[in-house]
C-alpha cells in the first residue's frame, strides 16, 4: 500500500524494510513461533511489492524526446538532388537536370565528383551492408519500371540483378535479400536478383520499401494513384499482417517514406504539409514492450526535406533540403542565351490572350494563379495558397480561364474562373482526376486529360450542356492541345515518347512525332502552322518544333545549360511568348545535402 513519490522516499522505505526484515530474521532464529514466521512473510511480501513497483516504474518511464542538435550544409554545387545513401564516410547522391546521374561527396562536406556509368539516367537506391556495392536503378523517359544493377565501389563494371523490372529497390540489412515494387506488387528476391517471389499486392502504388534491422518487418509507403495521400504501412517479413503504422493521425494520411535507425529504436519519416518535415517514431520498448509508439517532430520549415538517410552509427541524418525559387526566362535566338522575362519573376506556365495583351501564370513555389497585362502591370491574384494551381488557359474571348487545381487529399480538378476574379467553379462535378484543359477555338468546348497518375484518356465537355465524350482511341494518351483552326488535337502517349495527332475530319489518330527522349509540353504556334515541344531524360535536352504536314522536327534551342524549375504537378514547364520565342523557368532553388546531428535518447 506504500506509494513512493520520489527516489528519496523509495530509498527511505527500502532502508526501513531492510531494518525490519533483519530484525524479523533474528526473531525467527531465536524462536520458531507462528508470529515470527508471519512477520518474516510480511516483510518478504512488502519487499516483493517494492521491487515490482520499481520494475513497473522502470518499464513505463519514458526517456526525453529526440531532437536535432545542429545542422550543417555539406554540398554547394547548386544542382537539384534526388536523395542520397551513405557508407558513413561518403555520400552517394543522385542529381538531376534533363537526365539523372550519381555523384559522391564526403560526409564532412566538400566538392562532389561524378561516378561515371554508361547509363543515360541512373538513381542511387541503396548501399550493401559491407559498403562495397551500390544498388542503382536505370530508366528511360517516363517508364514507371526500371532495371536494377549492382555497381562496385570505388569502381568497376555494373552487374545486372537478374532480369528484374520495378521501382524503389532496397537490400535487406543482412544483405541476403532484395526488396522492390512493381506496380502495386511487393516482391522479395535474392540479393543478386534471382528467385523473385511476390509477397503482397496492395490496391495503390508502392514506394520507399525498407526492412527492419532485426529482419522481422517490412515498411513501405502506399500512395493514392492521384498523389493526394500517402500512408506508411507494415507487414511481417513473410508477407502477413498488413496494417497501417500511424492509423488515423491525418485524414487523409500524409506520411511519406522512412528509414530505421541502425539499432531499430527509431523510424524516421516525412510528413507532408506546407513543406516536408522530418519526424521520428520511437518504437515500442520496455521489458514487455509496454510502451506505445511515440512520434516527435524533428524539423519545422522553412526548408523542405525531400529525402533522408541515416548514418551507420545512427547519430546523423543526411537529408536533401530545398527551398524553391524560379526565374522566368526567354530564349534569345540571336545571342543564344536565356534572358530574364517579365523581370525574371518566379513563375511559369504562361498563357496569353489571342491579342497578346494579357497573360496568366503560376507563381512558384506557392502555386497560385495570377493574371496581368503583358507588360506585368495590373496584376491580380486569382487563387490563394490553400490549393495548388497549374496549366492555366485563356478562353478565346479572354473573359475566363481554365486551370487544374488540387488541395492536399483531393484529386486534380479542372476549374473555371473569371479573369476579373471571383470564386472558381469546377468544370465537372465528379471525383475523377482532370488536368491539361484546352479550349476549343470557338470557346464552346474544353478538352482535358484524365489525371495520368490514375488513368488516361482525352475527354471533351460541352460547356452549355456539360455533356462529356471521350475522343475515340485516346485511352492511352494525355496532355491534349487543340489546334487554332479546330481541325486537330495533339496528345502524348503514356510513355511520353510519341506525339499523336487526332484529325477531326478523319476521326482517327496517327503518329506524328516519334523521336528519342521524353516529349513534354506541346504548344501550337499562334497561326497553327507549327507545334513546339521539349525533350528530356536523354543525353541531349532540346526545345524543338515541327511544321504541320511534316514528320521531322527542327531544333529551336539547346537546353543542356538550362536548369529548369520542377515541382508537382507540372515538372519542367516550357511555353511560347506572343512573338514565338521559347519560355522556360530557370531553377534558382536552394537544393543541397545537409547533416542533421541527432540526440536519440
Amino acid at each position: 500500500d506504500v506509494r513512493c513519490q520520489s527516489a528519496a522516499e523509495l530509498c527511505a522505505d527500502l532502508k526501513r524494510l531492510k531494518r525490519d526484515t533483519t530484525s524479523g530474521s533474528r526473531e525467527v532464529v531465536a524462536s520458531a513461533s507462528p508470529h515470527g514466521f508471519s512477520r518474516s512473510w510480511l516483510a518478504a511480501g512488502a519487499l516483493l511489492i517494492v521491487v515490482c513497483a520499481g520494475i513497473a516504474f522502470w518499464a513505463m518511464a519514458s526517456p526525453g524526446p529526440p531532437r536535432v542538435t545542429s545542422t550543417t550544409q555539406l554540398t554547394r554545387d547548386g544542382i537539384p538532388k534526388f536523395g542520397a545513401v551513405t557508407d558513413g564516410s561518403r555520400l552517394f547522391i543522385t542529381e538531376r537536370t534533363s537526365n539523372s546521374w550519381v555523384v559522391q561527396a564526403s560526409t564532412s562536406g566538400g566538392e562532389t565528383s561524378p561516378i561515371p556509368t554508361s547509363f543515360t539516367n541512373v538513381v542511387a537506391a541503396d548501399i550493401s551492408t559491407d559498403h562495397t556495392q551500390l544498388l542503382i536503378s536505370t530508366f528511360f523517359g517516363t517508364d514507371p519500371e526500371a532495371q536494377f544493377w549492382s555497381l562496385p565501389l570505388p569502381s568497376g563494371a555494373p552487374r545486372r540483378l537478374g532480369s528484374l523490372l520495378g521501382h524503389y529497390p532496397s537490400w535487406s540489412p543482412n544483405g541476403r535479400h532484395l526488396l522492390f515494387a512493381r506496380g502495386s506488387d511487393l516482391f522479395v528476391a535474392n540479393a543478386d536478383g534471382s528467385e523473385p517471389r511476390k509477397l503482397i499486392t496492395v490496391q495503390q502504388s508502392l514506394a520507399c520499401i525498407r526492412e527492419s534491422p532485426d529482419g522481422k518487418r517490412i515498411r513501405f509507403t502506399i500512395t493514392a494513384p492521384d498523389q493526394t495521400s500517402a500512408a506508411i504501412w507494415e507487414i511481417r517479413s513473410d508477407g502477413t499482417g498488413l496494417h497501417p503504422v500511424l492509423p488515423g493521425w491525418h485524414n487523409p494520411p500524409q506520411e511519406f517514406c522512412g528509414n530505421w535507425t541502425p539499432d531499430g529504436r527509431y523510424y524516421l519519416f516525412r510528413v507532408v504539409g506546407s513543406q516536408f518535415d522530418i519526424w521520428a517514431l520511437r518504437e515500442p520498448a520496455g521489458l514487455f514492450r509496454w510502451r506505445v509508439p511515440q512520434r516527435f517532430q524533428l524539423t519545422s520549415g522553412p526548408m523542405s526535406f525531400l529525402a533522408e538517410t541515416v548514418s551507420p552509427d545512427g547519430k546523423k541524418i543526411f537529408a536533401d533540403g530545398t527551398q524553391g525559387r524560379g526565374e522566368l526566362v526567354r530564349y534569345d535566338s540571336k545571342s543564344r542565351q536565356f534572358v530574364p522575362y517579365l523581370s525574371g519573376i518566379s513563375a511559369g506556365e504562361l498563357d496569353y490572350t489571342r491579342d497578346g495583351k494579357w497573360v496568366t501564370y503560376i507563381v512558384y513555389p506557392e502555386g497560385t494563379l495570377w493574371r496581368s497585362r503583358a507588360d506585368g502591370s495590373e496584376r491580380l491574384q486569382l487563387t490563394d495558397a490553400s490549393a495548388i494551381a497549374a496549366l492555366p488557359r485563356w478562353s478565346p474571348d479572354g473573359s475566363q480561364l481554365t486551370y487544374a487545381s488540387t488541395r492536399r487529399g483531393s484529386p486534380l480538378k479542372v476549374l473555371v474562373v473569371s479573369s476579373q476574379g471571383g470564386s472558381p467553379q469546377e468544370l465537372l462535378p465528379s471525383d475523377q482526376g482532370e488536368i491539361d484543359p484546352s479550349w476549343s477555338p470557338d470557346g464552346k468546348k474544353v478538352a482535358f486529360g484524365a489525371n495520368p497518375d490514375v488513368h488516361l484518356g482525352i475527354r471533351i465537355v460541352e460547356l452549355a450542356t456539360h455533356q462529356v465524350t471521350t475522343v475515340p482511341g485516346s485511352e492511352d494518351f494525355f496532355s491534349p492541345r487543340w489546334s487554332p483552326d479546330a481541325r486537330y488535337i495533339v496528345a502524348l502517349t503514356a510513355d511520353s515518347k510519341k506525339i499523336m495527332l487526332f484529325d477531326f475530319t478523319k476521326r482517327q489518330w496517327s503518329v506524328w512525332i516519334d523521336e528519342p527522349g521524353a516529349i513534354g509540353f506541346p504548344n501550337w504556334s499562334g497561326d497553327g502552322k507549327f507545334l513546339y515541344y521539349d525533350t528530356n531524360f536523354d543525353q541531349h535536352s532540346t526545345f524543338r518544333r515541327v511544321r504541320v504536314g511534316e514528320t521531322r522536327s527542327e531544333l529551336v534551342a539547346d537546353l543542356q545549360s538550362l536548369r529548369r524549375y520542377s515541382a508537382w504537378p507540372v515538372f519542367g514547364w516550357s511555353g511560347l511568348a506572343p512573338d514565338g520565342s521559347a519560355l522556360f523557368t530557370r531553377d534558382l532553388s536552394s537544393d543541397e545535402i545537409y547533416a542533421l546531428d541527432l540526440d536519440l535518447p
